[in-house]
């Protein structure tokens, strides 16, 4: 058994994934493999990853079915490391990121890592990082009463769900690497987890673009206790291009499927964690509806699209709600993917 399987799915990315594949080979850390998930698109990604084979040890998966979350558990369920390291297709690690990852493992009683992410774009085969300005944490006790206040033992978390359903985020990235380590969610390109927990982890396939899933994955992560560390010293750049795990290309439509997968989150935990309160949805949809209305003029599409958002995304929930009561089956896939076809056509 290797120490880490690093678990990247990909599709579409035959011209940013050698930058991904090279700095794996640079990485201080031997002790991997890598389980590729490929969802064929005759991109010619699968030569590439033959290619690189004569350097990384790699497993090719292929994904005849399913979305970006299907892609992450195909891998995992093909992994042997006693950590699995979760990677967006991409993402560039930084050359010690296998290295500083384990390090938490050995160091710290945890059970799983996330990192930074620095958003880069390339220029002439050159990559430039783009300077982020800090934004500071601005939730409040008031806040918390308006939108939810966090799960118990998320408090001090550097990101968590609230008991709407919503999440929070203290700060941006530039806010987060200045103050160093913290206790945190799984969030961004890179995520790592002990592998046994991970293997015994199946999330539903019911979303299309995956948003909030990893916060999916770390509430059943967070059953396990409550070791879960982000650190600045677990370095990646993030390739700006537009949606990560979409698989799709960003338009108005595709935004709003966004918005509505987020709205999700609640109902999908509802059954399961106590801890949510309808009131607290409630509240918290009556306040940024309003909110959007009262900026409306200021950017017409974006808050259309968050009250669009708020109000499909509790539709399709409260049927989900509804036919589980009933005993019908039904999964909210079916009503997003139709969502998700209207904005191709």
């Amino acid at each position: 058994m290797t120490a880490v399987t690093v678990v990247i799915p990909t599709y579409r990315r035959s011209k940013i994934l050698p930058y991904l594949l090279s700095a794996l080979a640079r990485q201080t850390f031997k002790d991997f493999d890598v389980v590729v998930v490929v969802k064929p698109s005759g991109d010619g990604t699968e030569e590439l990853l033959k290619q690189a084979s004569t350097q990384l040890k790699i497993k090719v998966i292929q994904q005849t079915k399913g979305h970006i979350v299907d892609a992450y558990f195909l891998g995992a369920k093909n992994s042997s490391g006693n950590i699995v390291a979760l990677l967006d297709d991409d993402a560039i690690p930084a050359e010690d990121w296998l290295e500083e990852t384990v390090k938490l493992f050995q160091n710290i009683d945890v059970i799983s890592v996330t990192g930074d992410s620095y958003p880069v774009f390339f220029k002439k085969s050159e990559m430039q990082i783009i300077e982020e300005e800090e934004i500071p944490s601005v939730l409040s006790h008031f806040e918390f009463a308006l939108f939810g206040r966090p799960l118990q033992g998320l408090e001090n978390y550097k990101n968590s769900i609230s008991n709407s359903g919503l999440i929070y985020e203290r700060g941006n990235n530039e806010y987060s690497r200045k103050r160093g380590a913290a206790r945190a969610l799984l969030r961004g390109p890179s995520m790592a987890i002990k592998g046994e927990i991970l293997r015994s982890i199946n999330l539903s396939s019911d979303t299309v673009l995956g948003c909030a899933w990893e916060m999916m994955l770390s509430w059943h992560v967070f059953k396990h206790g409550p070791g879960m560390i982000y650190s600045p010293n677990v370095k990646v750049y993030h390739i700006v291009h537009g949606r990560t795990s979409s698989r799709d290309y960003l338009n108005p439509r595709s935004d709003l499927l966004w918005a509505v997968e987020a709205e999700l989150l609640f109902y999908r935990l509802y059954r399961v964690e106590p801890q949510f309160s309808l009131l607290s949805k409630l509240t918290s949809d009556i306040v940024r509806t309003v909110h959007s209305i009262k900026h409306l003029n200021e950017n017409v599409k974006y808050y259309t699209r968050k009250i669009e958002g708020i109000f499909l995304g509790n539709i399709i929930g409260a049927k989900w709600v509804i036919y589980k009561t009933l005993g019908i089956s039904y999964s909210p896939l079916t009503d997003l993917k139709r969502l998700h076809k209207s904005g191709q056509a």
